[in-house]
């Protein structure tokens, strides 16, 4: 049987072993599986997902019983809701996944490492009355090998998770509960590693600065972006000189402040990138006055996850996902909430963390502050334009079937000539020169106004940058 590397390659005997895999590993390994139906689509819609091919997989099965008794009872009728994860159709985008081992991190993550961490949970928390354990999609099935790779997970949405808007972002309860769940991990993590080494047993979580190499052109594109944007507006010549003279400044400080982990006063294991589209929420009905009240959130999407400064993810959901004001009004009880989370579930796993207070932690997120600016200012920028659609195209088609066609097997080729090559520090210009060419619509857009909340929300990044000096190149 094989595996297969896209939708258009599902085919019914796979699915079936996938079913039969899933009910021997969940129930009992002597049912016996007889798939009905399946269904495929596309999970998400153009330009949503630029690291993968998602795809939505639907199944009905027939449960058998196997017994040594004469009479067998009636086959159990079951239903199924998966999402299949693929690597990028695209072939370029899947040579650079494959340096950067993103999918292998992922699969790991839910195989391996998030049980791990439960486990760690089970096994040492004091006091277990709050459930303090990961929340992510149930593993399904998983491969990974250098011909091979996918990954099955349950649907959270059929379970009543769903995605918040992104041009709204994040009010403060979802903000407190999505903080709430980082601190888990990290705390998690730092307390497994110290019994278990976590990058010993799981060497891919180790840090590999080729992830802020990747993203370095993506940071020097949007600085660039925005001074095309402010050129047309007089009233922040101000700001259009400071990023005009720092624009290179800005990127290496990044990347230094990003690969320096000495700096670092905490380390352990981050998401990479935590922003509301890798967060499900779900909600009661209360009968009586008809409100829907959040109830508990799902963390997906693993694939920058690495062993790292926790602050991190704090930035990059802060300055991606909620508005100005939520950040002017509410950020140090947010902050204050992620500390005490995590002291709290350190002391409760007998996993203290000195010279950690909240004074010293706070200094952290200060120094750091720039990483989270300019992060944001690339997702803004690539998740709320609608220039930002058209950057993968073969997202959301359910007709991409990478290497058929002339073109497509050209491609295939090229990429894992070219790929390799362009990652080297020396040949970084063919990957700016790539992501520069992809984003420059995005720049229009901007200059043109018409997408006032992608306006609106990048030019409350800027403003706020400014107000807070980090526009001003500084020696580290």
């Amino acid at each position: 049987m094989k595996t297969p590397s896209n939708a258009c390659a599902i085919t019914h005997e796979w699915v079936e072993f996938v079913v039969q895999q899933y009910e021997a590993k969940k129930t009992q390994p002597n049912i016996s599986i007889k798939l009905t139906s399946f269904n495929v689509a596309q999970a998400t819609k153009p330009g949503e997902s630029f690291n993968a091919e998602l795809v939505l997989l639907t199944a009905s099965a027939e449960l058998h019983q196997q017994s040594n008794d004469s009479e067998s009872s009636p086959p159990l009728k079951k239903d199924y809701s998966f999402i299949v994860k693929f690597l990028s159709l695209d072939p370029f985008s899947r040579e650079l996944i494959k340096i950067a081992k993103y999918h292998v991190r992922e699969l790991m993550m839910y195989s391996n490492v998030v049980s791990d961490l439960n486990s760690h949970w089970l096994a040492n928390a004091v006091n277990q009355d709050e459930d303090q354990r990961l929340c992510v999609p149930e593993y399904i099935y998983g491969i990974c090998n250098a011909s091979e790779y996918v990954l099955v997970m349950e649907n959270c949405k059929a379970n009543r998770f769903e995605l918040k808007d992104k041009t709204q972002g994040l009010d403060l309860e979802h903000t407190m509960l999505a903080v709430q769940h980082i601190a888990r991990l990290h705390a998690l993590s730092r307390s497994y590693s110290l019994s278990s080494d976590l990058c010993k047993e799981y060497p891919m979580f180790k840090f590999d600065p080729v992830v802020s190499s990747l993203f370095k052109p993506v940071v020097i594109t949007a600085i660039e972006n925005a001074i095309k944007y402010l050129r047309t507006l007089p009233e922040h010549k101000e700001i259009l000189a400071k990023l005009e003279k720092g624009r290179h400044g800005l990127s290496q400080k990044y990347q230094r402040m990003w690969d320096d982990q000495s700096r670092h006063q905490m380390l352990c294991l981050t998401h990479g990138d935590y922003w509301i589209n890798n967060l499900l929420f779900r909600y009661n009905l209360n009968e009586e006055d008809g409100q829907h009240k959040l109830e508990d959130i799902k963390l997906i999407d693993w694939q920058i996850a690495q062993w790292s400064n926790p602050v991190f993810d704090l930035h990059y959901l802060l300055n991606t996902s909620t508005t100005a004001a939520l950040r002017e009004n509410h950020l140090n009880a947010i902050l204050r909430h992620y500390h005490t989370t995590f002291m709290s579930i350190s002391d409760n796993l007998k996993t203290p963390v000195p010279d950690w207070n909240f004074e010293q932690f706070m200094a952290e997120f200060g120094r750091t502050s720039l990483v989270g600016f300019l992060m944001g200012m690339c997702l803004i920028q690539g998740t709320l334009s609608k220039a930002g659609e058209k950057i993968n195209p073969n997202a959301g088609s359910s007709s991409g079937r990478p290497g058929r066609s002339l073109t497509g097997k050209f491609k295939s080729v090229a990429a894992k000539v070219i790929v390799p090559v362009a990652v080297r520090p020396s040949s970084q210009f063919i990957i700016k020169m790539a992501i520069k060419k992809m984003l420059s619509p995005i720049a229009q857009e901007l200059i043109e106004g018409k997408n006032t909340i992608m306006n609106d929300r990048f030019m409350e990044l800027l403003l706020e940058a400014e107000k807070k000096g980090l526009l001003d190149v500084l020696s580290m």
